[in-house]
């Protein structure tokens, strides 16, 4: 009998939202599934697969990757250039900032229960797993619609109106030398706030803390500008574009008539001609660790290693402290591999650029346990949003026939969340190492020394795929407050 994990968030919302009641006391659910084999023949079995791709590619993928891939633009067709015609975007994007000011306002005005109000679930359940999961699958829509960059662009066109020739921005040169080192250090802030931060699921707290991140947001484009912000200040600006590489379209805003959406191989975004910035490693590291993170503090092993390591400090000092060391770890291990793949291939190139070539063949890693580890969140307590949207601010409305839904606990179970993770993080294990092989053939002359600087990062992905479903096998322990 195996006891598959299940996120605490799930646990927590599914019951308390069946009654919109207070927050339930227990931390965590654990739900009993028999796996017709034992853990360790599936922890074999996927581990298997992994290093079964890398040999299929090893003997069958021999030619030459190209740079170049099939694309095909859907704005040929009439009915989607009318959809991605500036005023059907003009009116998304008003969308989303009525969105957002909503969220904000029932925050500050509506019940203080984060199952009564609308902002929590709008800010962890749609806009952080649900975006992502979008953003995978369709393309880099943050850019396209983030009410942020929204108002600050026509707060550019306004004041270039009003006074001709003169910029909004300050337009401060962005070094680059910092390349995305600030948004690095934002993102681990976003991470403690998600994982640790009491007043997560307070919905003025969480108001409060939007509001700040929305004058650091305008500050920083007013500053170094729209463009120079996103591309190096904003953590999730970074996050959802590194995310939109893998999906299957591009979303190209260039030109005046309006975004394009180009089809394209899926992950393909993810092969790059240059090594990343420094910092774009370290970034796509922070994201594996701390979503692993997350995983981890749910099971024995780590209650074991704080009561050993930390026995009697607060459980928040625990987390902070654990929420640092992942990142360190995950970096001292990726960097090391990153040598054994130089010294496997004569140190024909640095391991500092083979690190930054490489990395971004992690992303489908960090998008499969995505999916793991949030797919059963957002599919339970995503329907929070049916009945809240009929009354966000608390009043007893009904605006859309829906304020009595309770939630549907039975849209997944043990089993379903069990077999999606092993699927997804297998599947994720193996298209990184497709990517992996792709730029090794890119970057080394000889097949021969393209597959000996595989051979390091291949035992790394084997022993994260066995790691990563062995976390969401674990029964989840309950965390003391403090």
């Amino acid at each position: 009998m195996l006891v598959v994990q299940v996120h605490h968030r799930v646990a927590v919302l599914s019951v308390a939202g069946l009654a919109f009641a207070p927050p339930a006391a227990a931390h965590g659910l654990a739900e009993r599934y028999a796996l017709p084999i034992p853990l360790p023949l599936y922890l074999a079995g996927a581990a298997a697969t992994v290093a079964v791709s890398f040999a299929l590619l090893a003997v069958f993928a021999r030619r030459e990757w190209r740079a170049d891939y099939p694309r095909y633009d859907l704005s040929r067709w009439r009915l989607l250039r009318a959809l991605a015609s500036p005023g059907v975007l003009l009116g998304c994007r008003l969308a989303a900032l009525a969105l957002l000011a909503l969220i904000v306002a029932a925050a500050f005005l509506g019940p203080q229960s984060p199952f009564k109000n609308l902002a929590p679930v709008m800010v962890w359940v749609i806009g952080w797993v649900g975006l992502a999961f979008l953003c995978v699958l369709v393309g880099d829509v943050w850019n396209l619609l983030s009410p942020w960059s929204t108002v600050f662009t026509w707060a550019e066109a306004l004041a270039a109106r009003l006074r001709p020739g003169r910029r909004l921005a300050l337009a401060r040169p962005w070094p680059a030398r910092l390349g995305a080192w600030p948004a690095v250090g934002l993102f681990l802030v976003f991470a403690w706030l998600e994982l640790v931060w009491p007043g997560r699921d307070h919905p003025r707290s969480l108001g409060a803390a939007l509001l700040v991140y929305s004058a650091l947001t305008w500050t920083g484009m007013l500053v170094f500008g729209r463009e120079a912000w996103l591309g190096g200040g904003d953590p999730l600006a970074i996050f959802f574009r590194l995310l939109a590489r893998f999906a299957p379209a591009e979303i190209v805003t260039s030109g005046a008539t309006g975004p394009r959406v180009i089809v394209r191989p899926p992950a393909v975004g993810l092969l790059t001609e240059e090594p990343v910035h420094r910092s774009i490693l370290v970034f796509v590291l922070v994201v594996l660790s701390t979503v692993t993170f997350d995983g981890f503090t749910e099971t024995p092993l780590w209650s074991a290693i704080r009561d050993t390591l930390l026995g009697g400090q607060p459980e928040r000092l625990a987390l902070s402290l654990g929420l640092l060391a992942f990142p360190l770890l995950f970096l001292g291990l990726y960097l090391l591999f990153a040598r054994l793949m130089a010294r496997a291939t004569a140190h024909s190139r640095p391991a500092s650029e083979l690190g930054r070539r490489f990395v971004l063949t992690l992303l489908p890693i960090a998008i499969a346990y995505h999916i793991a580890h949030y797919l059963p969140f957002l599919l339970l307590a995503g329907q929070l949003v049916i009945p809240l949207a009929s009354d966000p601010f608390g009043r007893g409305w009904d605006l859309f026939g829906t304020a009595l839904y309770r939630l549907d606990v039975g849209v997944v179970d043990a089993r379903f969340i069990w077999f999606t993770a092993v699927a997804a993080i297998v599947a994720g294990h193996v298209v990184s190492i497709v990517l992996a092989h792709a730029t090794a053939g890119r970057l080394f002359a000889g097949s021969r020394l393209a597959l000996r600087s595989q051979y390091p990062l291949l035992v790394l992905m084997v022993t994260y795929t066995m790691v990563s479903l062995w976390i969401l096998a674990q029964p989840v322990v309950e965390t003391a407050p403090g």
